[in-house]
């Protein structure tokens, strides 16, 4: 038996996936890969300077496919950014990213290649929910442009940041998609409903998406939140009250949820807020 990690792939000089005993690893560190090649023997505590990462083993088939389907310098770019967002969040990310944020950037970069553009409607509600995330997007498309000379749009900052928040939180895409879709329809419906417009950039409309976010955590997983102020909000904002109301009955359509009382006297300061200002 080898000791240390057998490399199964150089991506750069700075990347390599490995293996040992039957687990793949991503190990990063400056030089790691230079002139090493597969088969090759990289000791632990040789020229690795930052992280060893293991694929779980339940994507483990999956990125050993996708090391043979995408561009090396898709990949190493891929892992570089996984390696930035977990030290700027803190935290360590669930292992399906590598396989899904690499996927996502190849495909993203074949498209625009290709001429087709994806919009991204949610951009602003992603900005706002997840900003943090945003910003490892934006970073994301820097080095694309720096590393593999293209340019993607800016969709693609917010499909990366749902990668991202998806790996923090590990959920799937789709989940952390869907819920930034039913909270932008929930703001259109108050926008509807007030008959007003609600500036994306405001700070009304930050404070409501946020709560939205964290509401629709609370009711999908049946954690009531207690509202303490929910008696003065019936009694001092009554108009607000009724239109929560209808606002909460249209998400717990969206959701196939009940809505306690709680989160309808929440949303109600929130609609008030809004009408102040307008």
């Amino acid at each position: 038996m080898y000791v240390g990690y057998k490399i199964v792939k150089t991506l750069s000089n700075n990347v390599v996936v490995t293996e040992k005993d039957d687990k793949l690893f991503v190990l990063l560190g400056k030089g790691i890969g230079f002139g090493k090649k597969k088969g090759d023997i990289i000791s632990e505590d040789k020229g690795v300077e930052h992280k060893f990462i293991q694929i779980n083993d339940k994507e483990k088939n999956v990125y050993e496919d996708i090391l043979k389907s995408v561009d090396e310098e898709i990949l190493a770019l891929t892992e570089e950014v996984i390696s930035l967002a977990s030290e700027k969040l803190g935290e360590e990310l669930n292992s399906h990213i590598h396989v899904g944020l690499a996927d996502h950037i190849n495909f993203a970069i074949k498209r625009i290649k290709e001429g087709i553009d994806i919009v991204n409607p949610f951009l602003y509600e992603i900005k706002t929910l997840y900003p943090i995330e945003y910003l490892i997007g934006e970073k994301t498309l820097e080095l694309v442009r720096e590393k593999l000379n293209v340019e993607l749009p800016e969709s693609e900052i917010g499909f990366i940041a749902l990668h991202v928040y998806s790996a923090r939180v590990n959920i799937a895409v789709a989940d952390s998609l869907r819920n930034t879709k039913v909270v932008s329809e929930v703001v259109d419906f108050i926008s509807r409903k007030l008959n007003i417009a609600i500036d994306g950039k405001s700070l009304e409309y930050s404070r409501l998406v946020s709560h939205l976010r964290y509401a629709i955590y609370r009711i999908e997983n049946d954690k009531n939140l207690e509202n303490m102020f929910l008696p003065s909000v019936k009694k001092q904002l009554e108009k607000e009250f009724q239109i929560s109301k209808e606002v909460c009955r249209f998400i717990g359509e969206k959701l196939n949820k009940e809505v306690p009382e709680d989160e309808i006297g929440y949303i109600a300061v929130h609609i008030h807020r809004l009408l102040e200002k307008n």
